[in-house]
């Protein structure tokens, strides 16, 4: 990570205690959504457009992903933390489901996805207003396909709030859950976490330390639970954000009796990249990895009461060059490999076509 004006190595994270271990990371993502006008401009996101029928969504219904129901909500006043936001509800990006039996069998639902799909060994963290609406699933997963994938899952239907019991679903999919119909209750990368808080109250962090052969999940900077088997995935992925329900019983329940929203105040995201341009930009970046200020302590940085400020290293001077951040860049956008595809054939179309005015 760009931290320094000249000499940047990256980021340090202390992951979990007792595995003894921390981490620099090179990359990152984050996203104030406190303060983001409209999330559909912004270039760190794709706002998910696509349907899943009732057989594939394995539930009565099916589901309609809708840029529609991931709404910007920033704050009114850019410069605070505090005060009302532009419209109703909660500050922030709200993620939201359709109330009600859907009479086209479709629940309207939302999903955003990251841009960046090189996101290896990393920290990851969400700050989440869960819904308090039973029969939905709000999510927050690291994923690079269906049997690699980790998952917070919030079920609004289990929460008890006359005894205050919230449990949260941890999930790891791998290729033993996906053998077993994507089961990994059946596995064993299936845990049930309570939560200490009420997750519906107001805005709480939810991270995900993701390191070879380990995967550390924590609410609110308490561990969670870890799990170190052979289903920790190895490949890299993207971050995904979703408010769902399909009316599966065992699962979301629902659908909503009315709508329902989750809303997203902040990601974090601190990586190493897959991306080979990206680890050599890394390198270049870091002449000498001991000098003063070429690793940064990424801190537990929890929202205080009563405001809803959080650090972000995008907002400091000098600290994030040739990182790819909406707004903030200095460094050309992130494109994936099948974007530099389409570039270089645009490229040579371009050439072709200079080439046959000049010369024909």
């Amino acid at each position: 990570m760009s931290i320094g004006p000249t000499n940047s190595t990256g980021l340090n994270s202390p992951i979990a205690s007792f595995l003894d271990n921390s981490y620099v990371f090179t990359d990152l993502i984050e996203t104030d959504a406190f303060h983001i006008k409209n999330i559909h401009d912004d270039t760190d996101w794709s706002i998910q457009n696509y349907n899943v029928s009732a057989s594939s969504a394995r539930g009565p219904y099916g589901m309609n992903f809708t840029g529609l129901n991931a709404v910007s909500n920033p704050i009114m006043n850019s410069s605070n933390w505090v005060g009302p936001p532009v419209s109703n509800g909660d500050p922030g990006i709200q993620l939201s489901v359709g109330g009600g039996v859907p009479g086209n069998g479709f629940v309207q639902v939302a999903q955003i996805n990251s841009v960046r799909k090189d996101l290896l060994w990393g920290t990851f963290r969400a700050l989440i207003k869960a819904t308090p609406v039973p029969g939905t699933c709000t999510a927050f997963f690291w994923y690079f396909n269906d049997s690699q994938e980790i998952d917070f899952e919030a079920l609004s239907y289990q929460y008890n709030f006359q005894n205050a019991t919230y449990p949260l679903n941890l999930v790891l999919q791998s290729q033993q859950s996906a053998r077993q119909g994507f089961s990994s209750a059946a596995s064993g990368d299936w845990k049930v976490a309570y939560l200490p808080f009420d997750p519906t109250d107001d805005f709480h962090e939810y991270r995900i330390d993701f390191v070879p052969g380990n995967v550390v999940y924590y609410g609110d900077g308490q561990v969670l639970a870890i799990i170190n088997t052979t289903a920790v995935p190895t490949s890299p992925g993207h971050l995904i954000l979703s408010q769902w329900s399909n009316g599966d019983a065992g699962w979301s329940a629902g659908p909503p009796v009315q709508r329902a929203v989750s809303t997203v105040g902040y990601v974090k995201a601190y990586f190493n990249s897959s991306d080979p341009a990206r680890q050599s930009a890394a390198s270049k970046r870091c002449k000498d990895p001991s000098a003063p200020g070429a690793v940064c302590a990424i801190s537990d940085q929890l929202i205080s009461p009563g405001s809803l400020y959080s650090e972000f290293f995008s907002n400091n001077p000098n600290m994030t060059n040739n990182q790819t951040i909406y707004g903030k860049s200095d460094a050309p956008p992130f494109i994936d490999e099948s974007g530099w595809t389409a570039l270089l054939k645009f490229l040579a179309f371009l050439i072709t076509a200079y080439v046959i005015e000049r010369f024909v």
